[in-house]
C-alpha cells in the first residue's frame, strides 16, 4: 500500500499547463452560438478523469462529473433548489410503483423517445441490457471492474424483466421502499456503441454514448475530458447554457486556486479553507451550502480489534475537539453529533451526546482497560486528496493529537482516494487489510439506503460495502423496518430511529459536516449549489473576459 501522500498529485506547472492547453482546445470561432461565447472550465479534485463508462470511480465526485452530466437513471435527482435537501425526479422512467399483488415487484414506466447519444433508442430492450451489464455475470457486457463500481448500490435488485417495450419490471430479495433511491446509481449506457467498440469496456470510455444532457467529445487521461451540450436532450429545460465543457482533475487544492485566479479554470472544486478570505478579496464568488455528507472515520469493529469495544468508540468520539477543527476550517465546516445535524428529521434522538469531553474520554478508555502505562495503537487509512474529503492530510493531524490525549497513538497509511473507494469493497478481514482498524471516508446520508446499509451486517465484502464488519442486531432489524416502510411519515420515523441507535453505539467517529465550498470566476452566472452530493452546470453560463 502506498505511503506517499503526494502520489496523486502533479506539479502546479503542469496542471496550469494542461488547463491553458485545454481552454485553447475549446476556442470557439466567431460567429457561433451565443450559447457558446465561453466554455466551462471546472477543476475537479480527483487524480485522474473518471471513467466514462456509466459506473465511475471517484466516489460520488466521480459520479458528479463522470455519471449524472453523461448518462441518465431511471430516477434522477431534483438539483434545482438550495433551501431544501434535493428529492428524487424522474429520470429515464416516468413513474415506478409496487406491484399490489407483491411488495417486492416493482412496475417501472420507460420514457419514450429518448435517443442515446449516438442516435439510438433507449427502451425496455437497451433497459434489460444495461441490467445484464451489471447482473448477468455470462453476458458478454458484464465486465467486473465496472460491476464493482455498481451493483453494491443496488443490494436490493434481485430480478428484472421486460414487459413490454415502454415497461419492466424490478424485483426485489426483500420488501424494500427505498429501491426507488438504489435506482438512482445506475446509469444507462448505448448498447449499440458497446457493439461497435468490439464489446471493449476500455474503449468504450474514450467513445462513450449516454443519454445525459452533454456528450463526450474528447477524454485525455489524467488530463481532461471534453464535453458539448446535447442540444437533442430529452429535459429541455436542462440543455446545457453553455455549448463546451472541459473537466480538469487537478487534485491539489494550491493547485486549483492558481487555476482559478489565472483563469484557466472558471470553477474550482473543494476549495483549500485557508484560501477563501483572499478570493473573495480578489473579487472571485464563494459558495458553500450544507449537504448530506459527514467526514468520518468509518471503524473495524471484529471482535478482538480496538474499535471491536464500545467503550473505545464513545471515547474517541468524545476526544475530538470539533470547534477547534471548525477554526481550522476557516468556518467551511459544522460540528457533528451524528451522521446528519441536529434538527434534521432523520436525527432522532440519541442518548449519547458526542462533545469534547476528554475526561470522559478517559475514564471510558480506563475502563476498557487501557491508560498511561497500557496505551493503544491503531492504523488509520487516510486518502491524500478526493471528493468530499475536505483538507484530509491537516484534520487527520488534528485528530491524531487529540486521541493522544486518551492515550491513543495513531499512525497512518496514506493513499489516493481511487485507492480507499477500492479498499471498501475488498473489507477489513481481506488479507492486504486486517492490521487498518479505520478508514477516513466520507460517509453521504443524501438517502435512506446510500451511507445508511453500510452498517447493515449482511452487505460485507464481496456483497457491500460495510467495511469494518460492523455488526449490531439491533440497527439490522431497524434497517428491515426502514425498508418495509412506504408511507413518507414512517420512512421518517423509521430513519430517526435507525440514526439513534447508530449514535447510541458510536457506529462511526462522527467528527465534521462539510459546506463544500466552491471557488467560481466572477464570469460564472447561474449556478446554484443545491443540498447534494451531485450539482447541475446545465444552468451555468461564462462570461466575456473583463
Amino acid at each position: 500500500m502506498a505511503r506517499n501522500p503526494s502520489r496523486s498529485a502533479f506539479s502546479r506547472r503542469t496542471v496550469l499547463k494542461g488547463a491553458a492547453a485545454a481552454a485553447g482546445a475549446l476556442a470557439l470561432p466567431s460567429g457561433a452560438m451565443a450559447q457558446a461565447a465561453a466554455p466551462l472550465r471546472i477543476g475537479i479534485s480527483l487524480s485522474d478523469v473518471p471513467r466514462m463508462w456509466g459506473g465511475p470511480e471517484g466516489g460520488f465526485e466521480g459520479i458528479r462529473f463522470g455519471g449524472y452530466m453523461v448518462f441518465d437513471a431511471l430516477v434522477n435527482w431534483d438539483l434545482s433548489k438550495a433551501d431544501q435537501p434535493s428529492g428524487l425526479t424522474p429520470g429515464l422512467a416516468t413513474k415506478w410503483e409496487v406491484d399490489p399483488a407483491n411488495k417486492q415487484r416493482w412496475i417501472i414506466s420507460l420514457r419514450e423517445g429518448v435517443t442515446f447519444h449516438d442516435g439510438t433508442p433507449f427502451n425496455a430492450d437497451a433497459a434489460i441490457w444495461n441490467f445484464d451489464s451489471i447482473f448477468k455475470s455470462d453476458a458478454p457486457q458484464f465486465h467486473q471492474p465496472r460491476v464493482g463500481l455498481v451493483r453494491s448500490r443496488l443490494s436490493s435488485v434481485a430480478g428484472y424483466e421486460k414487459i413490454d417495450a415502454k415497461t419492466i419490471a424490478i424485483t426485489t430479495n426483500v420488501v424494500d421502499g427505498m429501491l426507488p433511491y438504489q435506482l438512482s446509481f445506475l446509469w444507462f449506457v448505448s448498447p449499440a456503441r458497446h457493439a461497435e467498440l468490439g464489446g471493449d469496456w476500455q474503449r468504450f470510455t474514450q467513445r462513450p454514448a449516454g443519454t445525459g444532457p452533454y456528450k463526450v467529445i474528447s477524454v485525455t487521461p489524467r488530463e481532461r475530458v471534453e464535453l458539448e451540450a446535447n442540444t437533442a436532450y430529452w429535459d429541455k429545460a436542462r440543455v446545457p447554457k453553455t455549448a463546451r465543457t472541459v473537466l480538469l482533475p487537478i487534485p491539489d487544492g494550491n493547485a486549483r486556486i492558481a487555476a482559478l485566479r489565472a483563469g484557466t479554470i472558471d470553477i474550482a472544486e473543494t476549495l483549500p479553507p485557508d484560501a477563501i478570505p483572499s478570493l473573495k478579496g480578489a473579487g472571485f464568488q464563494v459558495v458553500q451550502n450544507s449537504y448530506p455528507h459527514i467526514w468520518a472515520w468509518r471503524l473495524n469493529v471484529n471482535p478482538g480489534t480496538p474499535f471491536g469495544d464500545v467503550r473505545v468508540r464513545r471515547a474517541a468520539n468524545l476526544a475530538i475537539d470539533r470547534d477547534a477543527m471548525v477554526q481550522l476550517l476557516s468556518g467551511t465546516a459544522l460540528p457533528a453529533k451524528g451522521k446528519v445535524l441536529p434538527g434534521d428529521p432523520w436525527f432522532g434522538k440519541p442518548s449519547f451526546d458526542i462533545r469534547y469531553d476528554v475526561a470522559a474520554a478517559k475514564r471510558l478508555m480506563q475502563e476498557a482497560g487501557y491508560g498511561p502505562n497500557k496505551r493503544l495503537e491503531v492504523v488509520a487509512v487516510i486518502a491524500s486528496g478526493g471528493g468530499g474529503q475536505m483538507v484530509p492530510l491537516p484534520m487527520n493531524e488534528m485528530m491524531q493529537e487529540n486521541l493522544k490525549e486518551i492515550w491513543i497513538d495513531v499512525k497512518f497509511e496514506v493513499v489516493d482516494f481511487t485507492t480507499i473507494i477500492n479498499m471498501l469493497r475488498g473489507g477489513t478481514r481481506s488479507e492486504q487489510q486486517r492490521g487498518f482498524h479505520a478508514l477516513n471516508i466520507a460517509i453521504p446520508s443524501i438517502d435512506p439506503t446510500t451511507g445508511w446499509v453500510i452498517y447493515d451486517s449482511t452487505l460485507t465484502a464481496p456483497r457491500g460495502v460495510n467495511w469494518g464488519w460492523y455488526n449490531n442486531p439491533a440497527v439490522d432489524a431497524q434497517i428491515k423496518v426502514m425498508r418495509e416502510a412506504f408511507d413518507p411519515a414512517a420512512q421518517t420515523a423509521a430513519m430517526g430511529q435507525l440514526h439513534t441507535l447508530l449514535v447510541d453505539d458510536a457506529a462511526a467517529l462522527f467528527v465534521v459536516h462539510d459546506l463544500n465550498p466552491r471557488g467560481l470566476s466572477p464570469r460564472v452566472k447561474g449556478f446554484t449549489q443545491v443540498r447534494n452530493w451531485f450539482q447541475d452546470y446545465t444552468p451555468v453560463t461564462v462570461g466575456p473576459a473583463s
